[in-house]
């Protein structure tokens, strides 16, 4: 008989635990963290929640800057996921181009790289940081250019890193130019295309890139809205 109710005693222990456990976790939760996988468009990406290894849609505040292995966090409004911020915050290097050949020779403007499918989001501002060495053909200089497509006529000026000079022929020269754009529509524009355009004084210019000296450039988002930068460029 003691042994019944010792058993029984114990089984009601273990039954109210079970009880509290299923309570738990049917509980919704209002916050979360993870880890972007995928960012889909502007407003979703798929993020893999801590705790689970599955990626789920979820949705992104348009003045939240996510891209791949982000860090983010998360609140829940109604059924809907959203990404609300992200660890580090704005200020994150959203894309680098980097090669280490280097471009053909050009003279008149021409593009001499480009990043493509880029997302610029509303209220937000970016500096293009453009590396690497120049080298011409003859002495002068050369004129480098932002533009919003790869291939001219170019009727949209995204603005210009500036002038640079190569006073002997056939030397690399460093170039280390940065640019702001800034958008302060209240809408993203999505799939744009950045390019870098050279335009030679005389003969011809190159981008040079080698394997211990890459030619590149970074867009990185920076902190603050379009209103801290009154120096960028609007798009």
């Amino acid at each position: 008989m003691e042994r019944l109710v010792e058993g029984a005693a114990v089984f009601g222990l273990d039954l109210l635990r079970l009880i509290d456990a299923r309570i738990e976790s049917a509980r919704d939760r209002a916050t979360a963290t993870g880890t972007v996988q995928e960012r889909q468009s502007a407003t979703r990406a798929a993020v893999t929640f801590d705790g689970s290894a599955l990626a789920v849609p979820v949705k992104v505040l348009t003045h939240v800057q996510v891209r791949e292995n982000s860090r983010v966090t998360l609140v829940r409004f109604g059924s809907e996921w959203v990404v609300v911020g992200v660890f580090g915050g704005a200020g994150n290097l959203v894309r680098t181009w980097t090669a280490s050949t280097s471009s053909s020779g050009v003279s008149g403007e021409t593009a001499v790289l480009a990043v493509t499918d880029l997302t610029v989001e509303a209220q937000a501002v970016y500096r293009l940081r453009l590396g690497g060495q120049i080298q011409s053909s003859a002495a002068g200089h050369s004129l480098w250019r932002v533009r919003d497509r790869v291939t001219g006529p170019y009727p949209v000026d995204w603005g210009l890193f500036g002038h640079y000079s190569t006073p002997v022929a056939g030397i690399a020269f460093g170039i280390l130019a940065e640019h702001y754009l800034a958008r302060t529509a209240t809408t993203p524009l999505e799939g744009q295309t950045i390019a870098v355009t050279a335009q030679a004084s005389t003969g011809t210019v190159q981008h040079i890139g080698t394997a211990t000296k890459r030619r590149y450039l970074e867009v990185e988002r920076m902190p603050g809205t379009p209103a801290d930068y009154p120096h960028a460029t609007v798009i």
